[in-house]
């Protein structure tokens, strides 16, 4: 995998675990229980995928990186149009406020779509994708 594949995932691993963080409910506020479950559940999503954007920077994982920070980012653009709906109601439980939240979330989707695309862009050496033919083994001078 190229250099530049490796070090735009690091940026897009630590937005999402900010991502997660600004939107971990820490109050109840009187929601329903789905709803609070659907808040961690988005918040615990997020960083596992931080985590194995560390580890291991796929296409799916920076894919799904893109679509968990998305689903926040737009709860909070158009909340106010759906707020009987589960997911705005969710949103709002954040930690942070409104604005560090839908920042964190939107700051999260546009870095892993960058990773996501300089990824697809430089597939790795010897991949039937890649520009480059494959890699001689190297044999052992007798």
């Amino acid at each position: 995998m190229p250099r530049s594949a490796i070090w735009t995932s690091w940026p897009a691993a630590v937005a999402l675990a900010v991502c997660a963080v600004t939107h971990f409910p820490l109050r109840h506020d009187g929601v329903s229980l789905d709803a609070h479950a659907l808040a961690v559940g988005l918040s615990v999503l997020c960083a596992v995928l931080a985590l194995i954007l560390v580890v291991r920077p796929a296409v799916v994982v920076l894919a799904a990186g893109v679509v968990a920070a998305t689903v926040p980012a737009v709860a909070h653009a158009y909340g106010g149009s759906f707020s009987d709906a589960a997911l705005p109601r969710a949103v709002d439980l954040a930690l942070a406020p409104d604005w560090l939240a839908t920042s964190a979330a939107i700051a999260a989707a546009l870095l892993a779509l960058v990773a996501l695309v300089v990824r697809v862009a430089a597939p790795a050496p010897g991949s039937r994708w890649s520009p480059w033919p494959p890699a001689e083994p190297h044999h052992a001078a007798d």
